[in-house]
């Protein structure tokens, strides 16, 4: 019996291993590695959701890789937001190619063949050209944007607003990426002339004054905006803390890339106090 008991011991552990084993892929990059390690460690679910939502991307899960963070500890809320971080983009599909026209028919017998008539050559489109934003930066950002011609084209982190309640602290807002240079756009279109906007925000959590006491027992906090923003409004030209808005002329030819570099700058408040003041420049190459 006690041999019959070491047997199945033996043989689940090699069950288990050769799981282990399996269980490969998604788990061993680098981003899943990081919130694996936080889970083991106890961290807090709360601040686990807080690095997944820094990170802002991961590869896909599967099963057994949802498996393994679950016993790990991650939590459901996190593993769902890895999920959506990790959704790839729907494909489209193909367009229809167009049949070959039939050939004339050719008669035989000693009769003249039909004058066979000229098949016109297809209208080639002109071939596409793309515009690429990259974006550089030396210091931290919770959200970006780029535009085209006013549109949103591109957008990463997100506006943290609001205030807490008195006596309350607010949730830290997350950066965006931890690289500082990286491509925010990369996208086809037809040759001509584009306005190209880049704006981001640097959110952080400061005391109101207007709402807290002056012995500090009633503390409200609240979320503040600053940095540059890629539009504007007649009604809202500049909102809260934010800079005044760029953009810059992109001239895309056809077959070619325009590329578009946003350096993000800050200059520090002086040792007399103030605020930082933030701005965008580009390049075009």
């Amino acid at each position: 019996m006690r041999t019959t008991f070491r047997l199945f011991s033996l043989a689940a552990a090699l069950l288990v291993a050769a799981s282990a084993l399996a269980t490969t892929g998604a788990l061993e990059d680098e981003r899943v590695q990081e919130i694996l390690t936080l889970a083991r460690a106890g961290i807090p679910a709360s601040v686990i959701l807080a690095e997944v939502e820094d990170i802002g991307s991961f590869p896909e899960l599967d099963a057994d890789d949802l498996v393994a963070l679950h016993e790990a500890g991650v939590s459901e809320e996190a593993m769902v937001r890895m999920i959506q971080l990790g959704a790839k983009a729907p494909v489209e599909p193909a367009p229809p190619v167009a049949a070959a026209p039939a050939p004339a028919p050719v008669q035989t017998g000693g009769a003249a063949a039909a004058p066979v008539t000229d098949v016109p050559e297809p209208t080639v489109a002109d071939p596409a050209g793309r515009i690429e934003v990259v974006l550089k930066r030396d210091f931290r950002i919770t959200f970006y944007e780029v535009l085209i011609d006013g549109e949103t084209n591109a957008s990463s982190g997100r506006l943290w607003e609001g205030e807490s309640e008195p006596g309350m602290m607010l949730r830290r807002p997350g950066r965006v990426r931890k690289d500082n240079t990286f491509t925010a756009l990369d996208l086809d279109v037809e040759p001509g002339s584009y306005e190209v906007a880049v704006g981001f925000a640097v959110s952080v959590v400061e005391d109101d004054p207007d709402l807290s006491d002056e012995w500090g027992k009633f503390t409200v906090e609240q979320y503040i905006n600053r940095g540059v923003r890629a539009s504007a409004s007649p009604e809202d030209p500049v909102a809260g803390e934010w800079g005044t808005p760029a953009a810059i002329d992109c001239t895309v030819a056809a077959g070619e890339t325009c590329t578009v570099t946003a350096t993000l700058e800050r200059r520090a408040p002086t040792r007399f106090g103030g605020i930082p003041v933030y701005n965008v420049s580009y390049t075009v190459d």
